[in-house]
């Protein structure tokens, strides 16, 4: 099929695309990763033609987003607080709810030098927006794959971003620290394992099982990275997890119990459903 003009190929792909029950938005990123043009580029050269090796790779891809590989897989990056990231299949796809830990995170440290550590840091999104947007802050970012933390480096040296990467599982690497830091922050695993079957067949067959599953409720890393809070949040200090809409109550009481002197506060993000947690000491 030939799709020699750019509103023919965008109109073949949204088709396309919502036959399979995916987003015709798709359609617009993979001719914008195929061309390099902007979106308002896309949008003046609805009636160019386009080179046929251009549309062939374009038919390409959207048949490949449309049997269920993420499209951010396609064109290797994803966009995370205004910024490009490179992202593969060893690492976990930011979403955009994460975008609301970072607000958490920055509207409630303190002004002037701050040791923040990421725990599970994946493709460095977290580490890095908040070494860029903390600039004064010492920050340490943890993973226990050695793949996840190559892509985090790679994120980290084309944003500029100073990071220090250390592989271990969760807060293991900062038990050893001369200093306990002023804030923790982690998006863990948090998916419960009943719900595996019901998720969406690009995310469950294309982003690491290990980024994604936390046992039968979603609750096992929440459960160790509680144990080890006070070994490593300083009083004061701050920490903030990304949780499951419906873990709320549990994810607090973990804490509470470990950490009885906290104020432990549970935030919504934009669509009213559970979304963070914040811990004060």
């Amino acid at each position: 099929m030939s799709v020699p003009h750019v509103h023919e190929a965008l109109k073949w792909a949204s088709s396309f695309l919502e036959s399979w029950h995916r987003e015709k938005e798709i359609g617009y990123i993979l001719l914008e990763f195929h061309t390099g043009w902007s979106r308002s580029r896309l949008l003046a050269e609805m009636q160019s033609p386009l080179p046929d090796i251009t549309a062939a790779r374009f038919k390409e891809d959207v048949m490949k987003a449309a049997a269920g590989t993420p499209v951010q897989h396609i064109t290797g990056l994803e966009t995370f607080y205004g910024r490009n990231f490179r992202v593969n299949p060893d690492v976990l796809i930011p979403r955009p709810e994460t975008e609301e830990l970072i607000e958490a995170v920055l509207k409630n440290v303190p002004e002037g030098p701050l040791r923040v550590a990421d725990i599970g840091t994946g493709s460095g999104i977290i580490a890095i927006t908040l070494a860029l947007e903390l600039p004064e802050a010492d920050v340490t970012a943890v993973d226990i794959s050695s793949e996840a933390l190559e892509t985090a480096r790679v994120n980290a040296y084309a944003h500029g971003a100073e990071v220090q990467f250390e592989q271990g599982d969760l807060c293991g690497p900062l038990l050893q620290a001369e200093a306990p830091f002023d804030v923790i922050v982690s998006n863990p695993p948090y998916v419960p394992e009943k719900d595996r079957g019901s998720m969406d067949t690009n995310v469950k067959d294309h982003e690491p099982e290990g980024a994604l599953f936390a046992g039968e409720e979603g609750l096992d890393i929440y459960r160790r990275l509680a144990v080890q809070l006070p070994s490593v949040l300083k009083n004061p200090g701050v920490a903030a997890f990304e949780i499951g809409h419906g873990q709320g109550d549990a994810v607090r009481a973990l804490i509470k119990k470990e950490l009885p002197e906290a104020s432990v506060e549970l935030l919504l993000d934009i669509n009213e459903k559970e979304r963070i947690i914040l811990v004060h000491i």
